[in-house]
């Protein structure tokens, strides 16, 4: 369909049953809608295809998902046709495509992504007599659901293989993420949809594909220096322009991913790099969303101001890591971590390559925890040694501390009220005497603090001049050690007094 004079209108009823509602996409040979099964009352997506692109190839589709049964694609439920066009009504898919989720995925999610795709490419690869090869992967042809599942959909280029021809008759794909073999170097196979594949995860991570200048990929951690040399190795190799260069099937792309040992927060290495910090201060909050990160970020500049050497560590999937990065990356020096304002960030992502000799000992590590629940079943929490949990002031927020005060509330942490005015502070402290409770101040930046909230800070830290910190807790041992110190003086001084007696009346 060239232009959108053939789009039908919104109430038109398709052979008597279903009841188009919207167009959900539009493509060079066909029109998908969002339709209602009058009978049943399901919603239902329909493609209407014109008969006169009637090349074989892009009418194929009919014919290719009618035979299949895969969770990972949609379940052809009726096939219509009149003069001019071919209807498939197919199972409606509710989420969003891939290419929504560009620069937002962790590299958990991204592997996860893959293998779901390498799953549904090797039911696709070894279907029946002849593979069948998709041709057209790319971020706008799979739609990620709300559970995390994903759907392949427009099979409009889809072909089973044949033995018979050493170069394909016609070419296909999308610029961008095509292989060089579908615009007529060599026959097209199941290696090519591992090329879109690889092109596809590519994006996701970067935002570029071959249409970008300089019209070729530059070695992935160039680009997105945050993911494991593991993970680049393997879309690098998917991308190769020489066939014989990628991996020769599905299956061995799959092992290749499982085969990396990601085991996210839980991998003891990356617990052990919380031991590289003499202090660790994790920043958790009753509930999500009550200002975790620039908590952290404020608290890793006030240790930075004392001299103090931090990393900073984005322990949930929250992404604000990154976008400080892309934010400032002109100033920013890029290690392993990044560098900003002195301080070492490690994004979330970072513990997917986490390297302990690419490494150093810190005098502080900030754990930016994200909401407690989250925190709580990562176990992480337990491997600090002091945890500010931030709690709301809004009456909604008040209820989130209630259910947790009412639990099992921890007298050793430092309980930290935001945006809570001077009146409602007073009467919190009041319910919790044996509770230690701070007002934070405001401070609009957490790149620079305020006095206001370094005084607060002071009140909680000690830092001295051999960069150890600890509790205000260790200036009482202080204390303590000086009087012990004083009351053997004394005692010496005692003893020596009576030996000096006794020596005089001899």
């Amino acid at each position: 369909m060239d232009d959108l004079e053939d789009t039908l209108l919104a109430g038109v009823v398709l052979f008597e049953r279903y009841k188009i509602i919207r167009p959900l996409g539009i493509g060079g040979t066909s029109i998908v809608y969002l339709a209602q099964n009058n009978k049943i009352g399901s919603l239902v997506a329909i493609k209407a295809i014109k008969k006169k692109d009637g090349d074989v190839d892009l009418l194929a589709e009919k014919n290719i998902l009618i035979e299949l049964r895969h969770p990972s694609i949609p379940i052809i439920m009726d096939i219509e046709e009149d003069e001019d066009r071919i209807y498939l009504i197919e199972e409606y898919v509710e989420g969003n495509v891939l290419e929504k989720f560009k620069n937002k995925l962790t590299e958990h999610e991204i592997i996860d992504i893959m293998l779901q795709l390498c799953d549904v490419l090797n039911y696709l690869h070894t279907f029946q007599d002849r593979p069948i090869i998709y041709r057209d992967l790319k971020p706008s042809n799979v739609i990620r659901m709300q559970n995390g599942h994903i759907k392949l959909i427009d099979f409009g280029i889809a072909k089973k293989y044949s033995h018979d021809t050493t170069q394909d008759t016609t070419q296909f794909g999308t610029r961008g993420y095509a292989a060089p073999e579908q615009f007529g170097f060599s026959k097209a196979d199941v290696r090519t949809d591992i090329f879109a594949l690889g092109v596809s995860m590519y994006y996701l991570l970067t935002g570029k594909n071959l249409s970008t200048p300089p019209y070729r990929l530059q070695p992935l951690r160039e680009e997105h220096p945050f993911i494991s040399s593991g993970l680049e190795q393997i879309i690098m190799k998917c991308v190769e322009t020489v066939q014989a260069k990628r991996y020769q099937s599905i299956v061995a792309l799959r092992d290749a991913i499982k085969s990396l040992s990601i085991q996210g927060h839980d991998n003891k290495d990356y617990e052990v790099f919380l031991e590289k910090g003499r202090k660790v201060i994790t920043v958790t909050g009753i509930s999500r969303s009550l200002g975790t990160t620039h908590v952290a970020i404020m608290l890793a500049h006030y240790f930075k101001e004392q001299g103090q050497k931090v990393a900073l560590i984005e322990w949930q999937p929250h992404h604000d890591f990154i976008k400080i990065y892309n934010m400032y990356k002109t100033i920013i020096e890029e290690k392993f971590y990044f560098i900003f304002n002195e301080i070492h960030f490690y994004s979330y992502q970072n513990h997917m390559s986490y390297d302990k000799s690419m490494t150093a000992n810190y005098d502080v590590i900030i754990v930016d925890g994200g909401g407690y629940d989250d925190l709580v079943q990562k176990g992480s929490y337990q491997k600090s040694h002091q945890v500010l949990m931030l709690c709301g002031g809004k009456d909604w927020e008040i209820d989130h501390f209630e259910e947790y005060y009412f639990g099992s509330p921890n007298k050793k942490y430092h309980y930290m009220f935001n945006f809570m005015d001077d009146v409602a502070f007073v009467e919190i402290k009041k319910s919790m005497t044996n509770f230690k409770c701070h007002q934070i101040p405001y401070n609009p930046s957490p790149y620079q603090v305020t006095e206001t909230t370094k005084k607060l800070l002071d009140g909680i830290f000690e830092v001295n001049n051999t960069k150890s910190i600890g509790l205000k807790r260790s200036k009482l041992e202080d204390v303590k050690n000086h009087i012990r110190s004083k009351i053997q003086t004394l005692k010496n001084s005692k003893i020596k007094e009576q030996c000096d007696c006794s020596d005089g009346s001899s």
